[in-house]
């Protein structure tokens, strides 16, 4: 066998798995000499009690070394337990490992094999086993074999007690064939999560059709020992496994058998938590396996090379020479038909494109074809989900093809009459419910839907920012400069250098859907302009000419309300000291900005006049303090010759000004207030004041 490295300690981060780590290496462990080895044998430790989960890291090296079945094996005669996991040093091979238990007759169980865990990040073999269930029992042995020869002398068995809540009962009532979960259900779960202190995001309501399950909460995960997942923009595949061990559990176990697999694979392993995204008993019953919502497509720990773009369904059990019971095979046809159909992808029997790395069993970096249902078999080196179960997976995708033709395609629909992939993209989050609606987030676009109404398709580059209290898509998005924008219901996104924002309208008269929305609010929300009235009654009357005083007092704002004393006497005949903008009119004068009409005490300035355009782009440039001589401005209607013709050449090359498509700028006509708020906000952000 090939050399092996370090099981990760997160998905992402190595663990090393030395004797001396290994014996600390879960908050939850404690020394093998913590069972009083005195003591008459017990079928569990009574310590552990309502849902923990402990683990005993034993050294096998410092356990007697016995014969059974004409093997030697090491001998665990005090030691209880409900699951096992082994591990051994990172520099050996992956021995074959088995383990068996004495039950409460004083009966062994069979010999169970432990399956190597794969590395998350190399897809080799780490340096340990995954954790198999092997009832409760008093005592264990391990047997350990390399190339014919014992090696249990290097191995340290990680001995899993779980034990049950009173919870676990209601669970166990969730045998049998999957049903579709009521919203009523749904919501009491999405409630009890949302009090939960969670690493990652909960599973929201689903929408129509999903299967019952019992969530993270309801199984009693620990959330303290999960660190964050991640998901990915596209589901390709449903990727089915078995978790070995006895199948001799109960349904009321089932939740323990799900604990403890969480408390081996985060403590033990290292990974970052439980690493199938759903777990699915003999019974049927449904378990929510890795976190960060069942309607995402989250990124597991199950099959090397293919987690990314797959979701994991691990069957509880060995499943190498006996058959899933027929209610498993329901639970997972039906989870197999309602990931596939909630991700608009109708064809079980369908296949989609991977192009793997090395460590699988393909060839590194030649694009595959698979099905949209297969085997962790399928592409990497073990025999999971075991011979039984593979031989079922005919049966499996037909029932899963029947659950996809019979379920609820309201979404599907309005996908396809949006346009489908090619416009809307590939399903990020499958339906759920956020706010008033159900939704569908795609890479490019949403379904929405409200109740009582019929679905419908909108394409927007917003969508994975999306937030229900938007509302839907009032316009297509369009490019703005260097930003890109959208419109919606309740306000308007904007994508400006990668960084996305959502604004909410501040007047009631400048509606989302106007072409100046963002840069009048944007006005607003920096106190230069407030126009009349006060939220939610404020008008800005963005149709009306600007007046020359209100545009001197906007730039005055602009330029960050500098300390000035005005004058006693004014400098023009007609703005008195009693004027609203006396003081802002007299700073523009000494400023330079403006000097209005004729000189000495004959001078004016007009403030009750509309102002043209382009007095406006002398009254920016002026104000910007900048020293441009270009009188080019790529405007028809502006010569060399005009008054302004450089003011309005430095407007336009600044990018304040566009002018009009037939290539004009129009400098005589009066500036309109929203006109007047997008050069303002444009010329902040030109001078690094926005």
């Amino acid at each position: 066998m090939s050399h092996r490295t370090l099981p990760p300690e997160s998905d992402a981060r190595p663990l090393s798995l030395s004797r001396r780590t290994l014996m600390a290496a879960t908050a939850a462990a404690v020394p093998a000499g913590a069972v009083a080895l005195g003591a008459a044998p017990a079928l569990a430790d009574p310590t552990v009690t309502d849902g923990e989960t402990r683990v005993v890291d034993v050294p096998l090296a410092d356990a007697p070394l016995v014969e059974a079945d004409g093997v030697q094996v090491r001998d665990l005669p005090e030691q209880p337990g409900t699951m096992v996991g082994v591990t051994w040093p990172s520099e050996s091979d992956a021995p074959e490992v088995q383990v068996r238990g004495k039950d409460q007759d004083g009966q062994w169980t069979p010999w169970e094999p432990l399956e190597t865990a794969e590395d998350p990040e190399t897809g080799e073999d780490a340096p340990g086993t995954e954790c198999a269930w092997v009832g409760v029992v008093g005592a264990l042995q391990v047997r350990a074999e390399l190339d014919g020869a014992d090696v249990t002398e290097q191995l340290t068995a990680h001995v899993i007690t779980t034990s049950p809540t009173a919870e676990d009962a209601v669970v166990a009532r969730r045998a049998g064939a999957p049903q579709p979960m009521s919203t009523a259900a749904q919501q009491d779960m999405a409630t009890t999560a949302a009090a939960t202190t969670m690493a990652n995001p909960a599973t929201p309501v689903l929408g129509p059709g999903a299967p019952s399950y019992t969530s993270r909460a309801g199984w009693g995960a620990n959330e303290g020992l999960v660190r964050g997942t991640s998901g990915s923009d596209q589901l390709k595949a449903v990727v089915i496994h078995h978790t070995a061990g006895t199948n001799s559990y109960s349904s009321s176990q089932s939740a323990e058998l799900v604990r403890g697999i969480l408390t081996y694979h985060t403590q033990t392993l290292g990974w970052a938590d439980i690493g199938y995204n759903v777990l699915v008993s003999k019974y049927g019953q449904i378990f929510e396996g890795r976190s960060g919502g069942l309607h995402r497509n989250i990124t597991g720990a199950h099959a090397y090379g293919f987690n990314t773009g797959s979701f994991g369904i691990s069957v509880m059990g060995n499943y190498q020479s006996t058959a899933a019971p027929s209610a498993a095979r329901a639970a997972v046809a039906r989870l197999v038909g309602w990931k596939l159909l909630s991700t608009f992808q109708i064809k079980v029997a369908s296949t989609s494109s991977w192009t793997p790395g090395s460590g699988t069993r393909f060839p590194a970096g030649k694009t595959i074809a698979l099905p949209k249902m297969f085997g962790h078999r399928d592409v990497n080196y073990t025999d999971c989900p075991g011979n039984a179960l593979y031989n079922q997976f005919g049966s499996l995708r037909t029932e899963a093809q029947r659950a996809i033709d019979g379920g609820w395609k309201e979404h599907l629909w309005a996908f396809q009459g949006a346009g489908g992939s090619s416009k809307l993209g590939y399903v990020v989050k499958s339906a759920h419910q956020t706010g008033k609606y159900t939704a569908t987030v795609l890479t490019k676009g949403l379904i929405l839907q409200e109740s009582g109404g019929s679905a419908s398709g909108h394409a927007t580059p917003f969508a994975k920012q999306w937030a229900a209290s938007w509302g839907r898509p009032a316009k297509t998005d369009s490019q703005d400069g260097d930003r890109r924008i959208q419109a919606f219901q309740n306000g308007v996104a904007a994508n400006e250098g990668g960084r996305v924002r959502f604004v909410t309208p501040y007047f009631r008269d400048v509606s989302p859907s106007r072409v100046f929305f963002l840069e009048i609010t944007d006005l607003a929300a920096r106190g230069i302009t407030k126009g009349w009235g006060t939220p939610p009654n404020a008008e800005f009357r963005p149709n009306e000419d600007n007046l020359r005083d209100a545009m001197i007092a906007f730039i005055y704002r602009a330029k960050g309300s500098p300390a000035y004393t005005a004058p006693k006497t004014s400098p023009f005949t007609d703005v008195s000291p009693s004027k609203p903008f006396y003081k802002e009119i007299c700073w523009a004068y000494d400023e330079g900005i403006s000097r209005g009409w004729g000189t000495g005490s004959n001078r004016t300035f007009r403030p009750y006049e509309e102002v043209k355009r382009d007095a406006v782009a002398a009254f920016l440039y002026r104000a910007a303090g900048v020293n441009h001589t270009s009188t080019n401005s790529g405007f028809s209607d502006v010569p060399a010759s005009h008054v302004f013709a450089k003011e309005i050449t430095w407007l336009s090359k600044a990018g304040i000004a566009r002018g009009w498509d037939d290539g004009t700028f129009r400098p005589n006509a009066f500036i309109k207030r929203d006109q007047m708020a997008t050069f303002m906000m444009r010329w902040l952000k030109h001078t690094g004041r926005a």
